[in-house]
C-alpha cells in the first residue's frame, strides 16, 4: 500500500473518532438545555441513536448511499458486497458516524415530550429511509453513474444540506406532529438546567467539526489546513454575529442563541469550506448566525417547540451555507465550469428537493407512526418528567423536587421531604423541612387566630360586618347585623346605601385609611327597607383574601338617642305647648344676633300676649286655657319659617325670633299672625268655639344692643303700649325707645 495512502486511512479514522466526540457535545448540550427532569432521557437519546444509526447504516444506509446508482436516486449494494479493504473501511467508519451526526439532531428539538419508544421510530426512519437516499442523490454512486445531483455540479463538500438540513427538516416535521411542551409558550416559558454543561457541548461540537469538515477531505493534503481554518472562522464569526443580534435586540447577551449560533455558523461553512477563503468564511458564518437568531424568534412567534432550536441551528444554515457555495465560493472549486448563476440555481435545485423528500417522508411517516402508536408521551408522565415515566431514572435533586410537587399539588404539608444524606439535595432538603416547620407552626398559630376570630364574629354581643374596600359589598355579617340589617343569610347590600349622610361615610371611610381604625363614631344609617336608625361605629382596617377590607362593629344606639331627644326636649322647650323655654330661647336669641352682627343680616324680635287669657281661665277653667295657648303656638308656627323661633316668657306670654328680617318684615309677619289667630277660633274641651285675639309689639336690632335682653324689652314696651291701645292689634317701638 502506498505510504500515503496509509496517512490518508490514518486522517479518515483521526477525524471519525473527531466526528464521534460531537455525540457527546450534542448529549451536554442538549442535557443543559432541558430541565433537570428530563436530562437522563435527553443523554439515553443521544446514545441509542447513535447505536441505531450505525447498525441501521451498516445493514443499510451504507449500500444505499454509496453503493452502484440505480437511476441517479439510491444505491444497490447489499452489506455482503462491501469490500472490507482498509480504505474503505476507514471511509466506512467515517459515514458511519456522519449518520449518527444528522441522526441525533432530531433528539434535541423534540425532548422532554417525545417517547423513547416514539423516537426509536424516528432514528430509524431518518438513518435507514432519508439519509442514504440524498446522501447519494448529493455524493453516491461511481464516476460513471453519479447520484444525480452530483452529476448535475451539486456541491455540499461535507454536509450543510446532506446533514444539517436534512436532520432539521426532520425535526421541523417531529415538532410539527407532536406539538410544544406543556407551559413551553406561557408566562416565562421553559429554562434549560445546567448551562455550563450546554456550553461545554457547543465547545466538543466545535472540537469534533475539525474531523468533520477535515476529514470530508478524505485524505491528508495541502487543503486540510484551510478546511480546519475556514471552519474555526465560521463558527468564530457565527457566534460573535448572534452575541451582537442579542444585545441589540433584548439588551443583553442571551446565551442560547450564542450557542446556536456558533452551531449555525459551522454549519454554515460546512458546504464550501474546501474552497471557501477565511473572508468568505467570516462572512457565511455570521449570517448563517443571524438567520439563527431569526428563526428561533420567528419559532416562538408561531409557538413551534424546538426544545434546543435544532431547526434554527441546522435547518436554516444549512440551506443558506449551500447556497453560499455560489454566492462567496470560489468558482474553481466547483464541480464544474458553471456561473455564479447557474451554480446559484443547481444549488437551489439541491436544496429543494432534498429538503421536499426529507420533509415530506418524514412528515407522512412520523403521522402514521403517531397514529398507530402516539409519539408523545401522556400529560402526566410530560409533568412528572422522562427520567421517571420513561425509564425510572431519577437524581436526588429531581426526588427532591417531586416531592415538593407532590407537597404542593395535594396541599399537605404537615410531613417533611426525605433527606438523602451525601448527595447534592441535601442541604436544600434540610432546609426545605426548616421552612417547613415554620410554616406548620405559623400555619397552627393562624388557625387558632382564625378560631378565636370566627368566635368574635360570631358572637351575639354586637353585630359585625366585613366590608371589602374594592367592591364596596358587605361580604360577611354575622347574626346580628343580619338583623339589624333586615337581611336575610345571604342577601347583598351596596355599602353605599347603607348612609344616611354621604359626609359621615366619608369621615369614616378616610380615617379608617388614615389611621387604620376608627373608634366609636356616632352616625346615622339605613337597614335593607330603608328605615334610619343611630349606631355607633367602629373600624379596623384588615385585609382578607388578598382584598383590603374593614371589619365594622355596630352598637345600635336608636332608643338612647330617642330618650336624649326626649331628655334635651324637656331640658328646653314647654313641656304644654312645646315652645322654647325662657333660657333656651335666650340661648337661640344671642346666638342669632352674633350672627346677624357678623354676616349684616337683619333681626328682629316679637312679644305676643293672648288678650283676656285671664278671663278665659276664669270661665272655662285652666284645661280650656291649655288648649287656648296650645292651638295660639300652633298656629304661630304656621305663620313663621323653620328658621323662625318661638319661645314661652310665661303664662300667656311668648316670644318670637324672626331670623334675617328688618322692620318691614317684622311687621308683615306681625300683622299675618294676628289675622290668623283672630280668624281661627279654638275648640274647647266642651265643644264651644271660642274666638281669641292677641297683641304684638315688636323691636328690630340696633347697633346698640349689648344683647338680647335690651332688643326683649324693647318688644316688650311696645307690647305694653298695643295693648294701651285697645289690644288685637301690633306696635312697633319707638323711636325714643
Amino acid at each position: 500500500m502506498d505510504p500515503n495512502t496509509k496517512i490518508d486511512i490514518v486522517w479518515i479514522i483521526l477525524c471519525a473518532i473527531l466526528v464521534s466526540t460531537m455525540q457527546a457535545g450534542f448529549c451536554a448540550l442538549e442535557s443543559g438545555l432541558v430541565r433537570a427532569k428530563n436530562s437522563i432521557n435527553v443523554a439515553i437519546k443521544n446514545l441509542v441513536d447513535f447505536c441505531i444509526a450505525s447498525l441501521v447504516f451498516w445493514l443499510v444506509g451504507y449500500g444505499v448511499m454509496f453503493g452502484p446508482s440505480l437511476l441517479g436516486l439510491a444505491g444497490t449494494q447489499t452489506v455482503h458486497e462491501i469490500s472490507s479493504d482498509a480504505y474503505t473501511m476507514a471511509f466506512f467508519l467515517f459515514q458511519l458516524v456522519f449518520c449518527g451526526t444528522s441522526t441525533t439532531i432530531v433528539s434535541g428539538a423534540v425532548a422532554e415530550r417525545m417517547s423513547f419508544t416514539g423516537y426509536f421510530l424516528a432514528a430509524l426512519v431518518l438513518a435507514g429511509l432519508i439519509y442514504p437516499v440524498t446522501g447519494h442523490w448529493a455524493w453516491g454512486g461511481t464516476e460513471d453513474a453519479p447520484g444525480w445531483l452530483r452529476a448535475v455540479g451539486f456541491h455540499d463538500f461535507a454536509g450543510s444540506t446532506v446533514v444539517h438540513s436534512v436532520g432539521g427538516w426532520m425535526a421541523l416535521a417531529a415538532i410539527m406532529i407532536i406539538g410544544p411542551r406543556a407551559g413551553r409558550f406561557a408566562g416565562k416559558g421553559i429554562q434549560g438546567h445546567d448551562m455550563p454543561v450546554a456550553v461545554l457541548g457547543v465547545f466538543l461540537l466545535w472540537f469534533g467539526w475539525f474531523g468533520f469538515n477535515g476529514g470530508s477531505e478524505l485524505a491528508f493534503n495541502e487543503r486540510v489546513p484551510l478546511i480546519l481554518v475556514n471552519t474555526a472562522m465560521g463558527g468564530a464569526a457565527g457566534g460573535l454575529a448572534a452575541l451582537l443580534f442579542t444585545w441589540l435586540v433584548f439588551r443583553l447577551p442571551q446565551v442560547p442563541l450564542i450557542m446556536n449560533g456558533v452551531i449555525a455558523g459551522l454549519v454554515g461553512v460546512t458546504a464550501g469550506c474546501d474552497h471557501f477563503t477565511p473572508f468568505a468564511s467570516v462572512i457565511a458564518g455570521a449570517i448563517a448566525g443571524i438567520l439563527a437568531c431569526l428563526t428561533s424568534v420567528a419559532m416562538d412567534r408561531t409557538h413551534l417547540d424546538d426544545a434546543v432550536g435544532a431547526v434554527a441551528a441546522h435547518l436554516i444554515p444549512g440551506i443558506w451555507g449551500t447556497l453560499a457555495v455560489a454566492v462567496v465560493g470560489d468558482p474553481d472549486g466547483w464541480p464544474m465550469a458553471h456561473d455564479r448563476w447557474q451554480q446559484l440555481l443547481i444549488q437551489l435545485q439541491g436544496v429543494a428537493t432534498m429538503g421536499a423528500y426529507a420533509f415530506i417522508v418524514s412528515y407522512s411517516l412520523l403521522w402514521l407512526i403517531n397514529k398507530v402508536h402516539p409519539l408523545r408521551v401522556t400529560e402526566q408522565q410530560e409533568r412528572m418528567g422522562l427520567n421517571i415515566s420513561e425509564h425510572g431514572a431519577s437524581t436526588s435533586t429531581q426526588d427532591l423536587l417531586t416531592q415538593m410537587i407532590d407537597h404542593e399539588r395535594g396541599g399537605d404539608f404537615s410531613q417533611g421531604v426525605q433527606v438523602e444524606p451525601e448527595t447534592e439535595a441535601e442541604p436544600i432538603a434540610r432546609e426545605y423541612n426548616r421552612v417547613l416547620a415554620k410554616v406548620n407552626e405559623m400555619t397552627q398559630d393562624l388557625k387558632e387566630s382564625e378560631r378565636r376570630v370566627s368566635t368574635i364574629l360570631e358572637s351575639s354581643a354586637f353585630p359585625i360586618a366585613i366590608l371589602d374596600l374594592d367592591t364596596h359589598q358587605l361580604n360577611y355579617l354575622n347574626g346580628r347585623a343580619l338583623e339589624m340589617f333586615a337581611l336575610l343569610p345571604g342577601q347583598a347590600l351596596d355599602e353605599e346605601r347603607l348612609w344616611v349622610d354621604e359626609g359621615e361615610r366619608a369621615m369614616v371611610l378616610h380615617t379608617a385609611a388614615a389611621m387604620g381604625k376608627v373608634t366609636d363614631v356616632e352616625v346615622q344609617l339605613r337597614n335593607a327597607k330603608g328605615q334610619a336608625f343611630y349606631a355607633l361605629l367602629s373600624a379596623s382596617r384588615m385585609r382578607l383574601d388578598e382584598h383590603e377590607c374593614l371589619c365594622l362593629s355596630f352598637n345600635d344606639i336608636t332608643s338612647r338617642k330617642a330618650v336624649e331627644a326626649m331628655l334635651k326636649q324637656r331640658a328646653t322647650h314647654d313641656s304644654l305647648t312645646g315652645a322654647a323655654n325662657p333660657a333656651h330661647f335666650a340661648e337661640l336669641a344671642d346666638r342669632e344676633i352674633r350672627r346677624s352682627r357678623r354676616f349684616g343680616l337683619g333681626l328682629s324680635v316679637l312679644m305676643l300676649d293672648a288678650d283676656h287669657f285671664k278671663a278665659v281661665n276664669d270661665t272655662y277653667g285652666h284645661e280650656a286655657g291649655d288648649r287656648v295657648l296650645q292651638e295660639l303656638v300652633q298656629i304661630i308656627r304656621l305663620c313663621l319659617r323653620s328658621i323662625d323661633v318661638v319661645g314661652r316668657m310665661g303664662g300667656e306670654e311668648f316670644a318670637i325670633l324672626l331670623a334675617e328680617t328688618d322692620h318691614d318684615g317684622a311687621r308683615t309677619a306681625a300683622e299675618r299672625m294676628c289675622e290668623a289667630i283672630a280668624r281661627h277660633p279654638v275648640a274647647l274641651p266642651d265643644g264651644e268655639m271660642l274666638h281669641i285675639t292677641v297683641s304684638i309689639g315688636m323691636a328690630v336690632l340696633h347697633s346698640g344692643d349689648a344683647n338680647y335682653k335690651t332688643l326683649l324689652r324693647r318688644a316688650d314696651q311696645a307690647l305694653y303700649r298695643a295693648k294701651a291701645h285697645g289690644r288685637n292689634r301690633v306696635e312697633q317701638e319707638t323711636i325714643a325707645s
